[in-house]
């Protein structure tokens, strides 16, 4: 099965702060972004598209397909819950994200929220159900979070050398066979 994995395109929400599954909305620079997007990817002959229920994933998704209820919306590809930082800035967090980033651990989980583990195992599950029967290239819209568990998963990837990964916004990435 190929995959082509987008992340979404830039978001309206100040830098320096936390919004992992926080339901933020996309910048004034969505058009010009997305119409970059879709002429990435207008050569393949795409046959399904999945997405992040997330807002920024989901409109990205409904621009590819032309349709909204083209969109098949799954879960699983939301970005890491990141709890109680959630709409917070990284400053104000500093203290308690400083030992969790830097001591970073596959099962530590975010205070209130997921661990990485918890978020390669949502992707996976994803991946497993996708293998069931469906061929051809198979459009997922994102974020960077499953985008590296999918690098973890699909390519042996360690988590240290997923998570440090540099996934730019609109980043379209191919995982074909």
């Amino acid at each position: 099965m190929d995959f082509i994995l987008i992340r979404h395109t830039k978001i309206a929400y100040p830098e320096g702060f936390c919004y992992g599954q926080t339901d933020v909305d996309v910048a004034n620079s969505f058009e010009d972004e997305a119409l970059q997007i879709v002429n990435k990817i207008e050569n393949y002959t795409i046959k399904e598209v999945y997405s992040s229920p997330l807002k920024r994933c989901a409109i990205l998704a409904e621009r590819i397909t032309q349709r909204k209820n083209e969109v098949i919306f799954d879960n699983r590809l939301k970005e890491l819950n990141f709890g109680n930082w959630e709409g917070k800035s990284w400053d104000e967090v500093k203290n308690e994200s400083l030992p969790f980033f830097s001591n970073f651990n596959i099962e530590n989980r975010c205070p209130g929220g997921e661990s990485y583990l918890d978020l390669l195992n949502r992707v996976s599950s994803f991946i497993k159900d996708l293998q069931t029967g469906n061929e051809g290239i198979i459009c997922i819209v994102t974020h960077g979070g499953p985008i590296r568990a999918f690098f973890s998963l699909l390519n042996n990837y360690s988590y240290i050398e997923a998570f440090n990964i540099k996934i730019d916004f609109g980043e379209v990435i191919q995982f074909f066979k």
